[in-house]
Parts: C-alpha cells; structure tokens; sequence
C-alpha cells in the first residue's frame, strides 16, 4: 500500500485548498479538517486500500454485513489503478475474478448444461475474501451486469496492452462464461440486477451483457455469435429509455453511459436528465423512486455518494468540465471527519457501510479524469506545492 501511494504524483491541489474552494463555491456543509496537507488521490485511495487484502481481494466496506467479495464491487475498486498507472494492481484484481470462475469452474458448466431455476444455483455475486468459497446462500445472486462487466473489464485491459490472460484456462474461462450468457437468455429471461434485489429484465443489465459480449468478440477473446449481440440489442432498445417495464429511472443506468457506451447520446441523455430531476438529494443519489433500503424518517431513500462521482466521470467524458467539478465536488461534501465516503446517507448520517470501497473507487477515477481532461491552472499549480 505504501509504495503505490508514494508513488502518485502530487499533481493535485493541496485537500486543504480543493476543500476551501467547495466550502466558498457550494453551500454544502464540509466537515473534514485534515491536520496535513495530503494529495486528494492520496486520501480517497487510502480510504480503497484499506478495504483490500494482501491477494488482492476487497471487502466491499469496513462491516461485518460486507465483509465479503463481490464480484461487481471487487471489478469497479480495481478501475482505480488503471488510471493511476497501477498496471500490476489492476492485473491483480482482475486475476481475483478469473480465480473465482476458475473455482467454480463445474457449477458454471452445470449451469451451461442444466439452466437454473433457484437463485442459489447461479453464478454467485459475493464470495469469501480469503477462500473465495460461495457465501449467503439465500441472495440475489443472478447478476448479470457483473459478469458483463467481468467481460468487458478483460477485454479493456487487454486493448490498452496490459496482458491479463495468463494461459488457456483464463480463455476458457472467457468462453464458458459467453455459453452461460447463452443458457440463461440474458436478453429474455430476469435478473437480480445491480442492486441484487426482485427478478426483472433490467436494462442496465443486459446492456452490460452487450457491451462485454461485443468487446470480446472485437478483441478476439472468446467466439461470440452475432446473433447473441443482437438479441441483446434488440432486448435492450425494448426497455430504453428505462430501466425496467415499470421502473423508468435508475442510478444503475448510468453505467451504460460509463464505462459501457452502449447507448446513443440521446438516450444517454434522456437518462442523465432522469436521474438529475427524481434521484438527486442532498448527500447523494437515490437508487431509485421508492428504495426502502436506509429510508429515512421523512421518506427520503437512502442517498448514495458513489452516484455524485459517477456523474462527473460522465460529465468529464463529455469535456464538460463545470459540470464534471460540480458533481465531483458535491461527492467530496459527503466525506466524513475521517475521510471516508459512505454507502449511503439517511437521516441525514452516514450508514455502517463506512468507508464503501465503490465510492472511493469511482471518486479516484472522477479525480483522475478531472485532471486527463482539465490542465491545473496556475493558481492551483500553486496551491498544490504548498505545504
């Protein structure tokens, strides 16, 4: 841990300074007074490395209900060291879901041969961090986004030159995974979805099918027949703009702007102006209209950090750079004394699930990308050698 934090370079602006500057342009309260001066990157990424093991595995908070793996959570933490130039962190992470797969390499080919019908007898979402082994039974573990993620993480990596296919087990683990995309009719039948709750056709879901199914076949990675595309799309243009038959707005939408793309401008736009008009509360975003998981007493519903930074990873793709700062820094106000980004707020405090390893995650990335597309200016330039 210590050495890739050494080895960030102090390119950001002093935290002291990027907090004065939220606490004078926004009128959220901030409540962090850090006693040195640190990098931001510094702090939101010890805030992620607390939550990994020496193998390389994260829990998915600092609770005894997420101390566990999930495979969604473990891919989106691992991003992170892309953009820091971390190539050998992120090959580690990724080789974390390969080893996964690999463990559980029978009960994926069963499933190939028998298609499920009980949610225990999918693919997992959450594993133990230490022996990897399944855990909580009872789940709604049929999470189809995370195993496109899984494919379009890989396929990513290997486009940008960072090998991380080890041998020809990794490939077949690539390829039976395309074969259970096909024996579970992602594009037809339902899904826990990203927030692992009822059975739905979720589009969030089946674009990341899409997505990762299509990148692979691109990379030459895995044979992908197009017809497999193409009812993802097809499926996937039947639920756009929304995200379910009776759900028309959803945080976890946003991901098939990023890091997917799968959506064409409009309708990416249709979406971001959604999630700005119903999801957007002061500490966050709710996941969606009428989530009752941390309600708050006056009805609120929880509202989760991690979607402040999503948008302005979003905004900073489309070079928008006053809405990128904005968003990123309404997420900076969710931090806690302790430099910490929750799960979520209700009644107005931070939940247990503190610090989130996927709100720190997208925060590094959302600081990272505010710097690839925006030099510092001279006055921050600086501010940023000051002690």
């Amino acid at each position: 841990m210590n050495a890739i934090l050494k080895a960030i370079p102090f390119r950001t602006p002093a935290l002291s300074y990027v907090l004065e500057v939220i606490r004078t342009r926004y009128p959220f309260k901030i409540s962090y007074r850090p006693r040195h001066a640190h990098s931001l990157t510094v702090l939101l990424l010890s805030g992620l490395e607390a939550l990994r093991t020496s193998q390389g595995v994260f829990c998915a908070a600092a609770s005894k209900a997420y101390t566990a793996c999930w495979i969604r959570d473990q891919l989106y933490s691992t991003l992170p060291y892309y953009y820091l130039g971390e190539f050998g962190e992120f090959r580690k992470g990724i080789w974390i879901v390969f080893d996964i797969f690999h463990k559980h390499k029978n009960k994926i080919e069963h499933i190939i041969c028998h298609p499920p019908k009980y949610g225990h007898e999918f693919i997992h979402a959450k594993f133990h961090p230490e022996t990897l082994e399944e855990v909580t039974p009872e789940w709604g573990h049929h999470q189809l986004d995370a195993i496109g993620l899984f494919l379009f993480i890989v396929s990513f990596a290997e486009e940008q030159k960072i090998s991380v296919i080890r041998d020809h087990k990794d490939k077949e683990i690539l390829q039976l995974l395309v074969q259970y995309l096909t024996a579970v009719r992602f594009w037809e039948h339902s899904d826990n979805g990203m927030w692992e709750e009822g059975m739905d056709r979720h589009a969030s879901s089946i674009g990341a099918c899409v997505r990762g199914l299509s990148y692979i076949k691109d990379r030459g990675l895995a044979v992908v027949p197009m017809s497999l595309i193409y009812n993802g799309y097809k499926a996937l243009d039947e639920l756009l703009p929304n995200e379910t038959g009776t759900r028309d707005v959803d945080m976890a939408q946003l991901s098939l702007i990023w890091p997917y793309g799968v959506v064409t401008k409009e309708i990416a736009d249709t979406i971001l102006e959604k999630v700005e008009k119903k999801l957007v509360q002061k500490n966050g975003l709710n996941r969606y209209l009428d989530d009752n998981y941390y309600r708050s007493q006056n009805g609120v519903s929880g509202e989760w950090t991690m979607g402040f930074f999503w948008l302005s990873i979003i905004y900073a793709e489309r070079n928008d750079m006053k809405q990128a700062e904005y968003w990123f820094n309404r997420g900076l106000a969710t931090m806690t004394p302790e430099g910490h980004l929750p799960e979520l707020y209700y009644n107005g405090i931070p939940n247990d699930n503190t610090p989130l390893a996927w709100s720190h995650a997208l925060a590094i990335i959302a600081e990272r990308m505010l710097h690839i597309y925006r030099p510092l200016t001279k006055k921050e330039s600086v501010k940023a050698s000051l002690p």
